[in-house]
């Protein structure tokens, strides 16, 4: 594959996909890291990832509200989450609420 300027976002990405299942506490896949050895993009993507199925509608289950859905992130953290991450987070929670209706 020939090489692009774009090489730097795509390792990024390559790094938000292949990491965001991975669980603060080392419960997580496909390595079993933990804490601060999780690559920061995976550990965002984790929260991002699950604040969007939690408030999205899937064929097996209705949509929670935003609210519940950040207290379920708020409560995962440390356990699931990046405790510092979830802080950033819920700095910012209203926006993820916003930009999600806008889709």
């Amino acid at each position: 594959m020939a090489r692009t300027h774009d090489d730097g976002f795509l390792q990024h990405a390559k790094m938000f996909a292949s990491y965001h299942h991975e669980k603060w506490n080392g419960s997580g896949y496909p390595h079993g890291l933990a804490g601060t050895n999780i690559p920061l993009q995976g550990r965002i993507m984790a929260i991002a990832d699950v604040y969007d199925a939690l408030v999205s509608e899937r064929p097996y289950k209705q949509p929670y509200t935003h609210e519940q859905a950040v207290d379920i992130i708020k409560k995962d953290s440390g356990v699931h989450f990046d405790p510092l991450i979830v802080e950033a987070f819920l700095n910012i929670a209203d926006d993820f609420w916003v930009e999600s209706l806008t889709r």
